[in-house]
């Protein structure tokens, strides 16, 4: 099961989701919760939360039901760069990285869209496999490889010259 809950929930954000039919009232009913109130205010056993940001040193490797994981809308990546585990830090809130680097290489940046850290929440929920769950969300601008992909360019590039110096190649 999977609960989406906004913290900080207010002005142009807000005005334009009221616009949406239902909300909040309906959508209550299909497990979301909005507020205005804080993220510690919203969820005050801190213990429960996990702050998912690229920069943590904390890998991923399930989900635990007990646990809140916090997809922040703070954007970090340059002018920002570790605005979020920052603020996990001094709000004393656990930090933790999805697993990409255990399963895929990207050669474009490792910071996700929110939306894309959720569906990729969802299908680990449902696959149960970081791999596929991956594979499956991110966008191919990502230029992604798998990590057998990365192992064989390793290798390769770790193999002996075959030529020899008169231009001769030996097997």
């Amino acid at each position: 099961p999977v609960y989406l809950s906004v913290s900080s929930l207010s002005g142009t954000t807000h005005e334009n989701l009221t616009k949406c039919e239902g909300f909040p009232d309906n959508w209550r009913a299909r497990a979301f919760d909005c507020s205005e109130k804080p993220l510690v205010e919203m969820h005050t056993k801190k213990d429960n939360l996990v702050y998912l940001t690229s920069d943590s040193d904390n890998v991923l490797q399930e989900l635990d039901n007990s646990k809140v994981y916090v997809i922040g809308g703070i954007v970090d990546r340059n002018r920002l760069k570790g605005a979020t585990v920052n603020k996990a830090k001094e709000l004393g809130i656990e930090t933790a990285k999805l697993p990409i680097d255990d399963h895929l290489k990207l050669c474009a940046t490792k910071v996700l869209t929110c939306n894309h850290v959720f569906e990729i929440l969802l299908k680990f929920r449902e696959h149960k496999e970081w791999k596929k769950a991956l594979l499956d969300v991110l966008p191919a601008r990502k230029d992604i490889k798998t990590t057998e992909e990365k192992e064989e360019v390793a290798s390769s590039r770790n193999q002996p010259d075959l030529k020899t110096i008169d231009g001769e190649e030996k097997k």
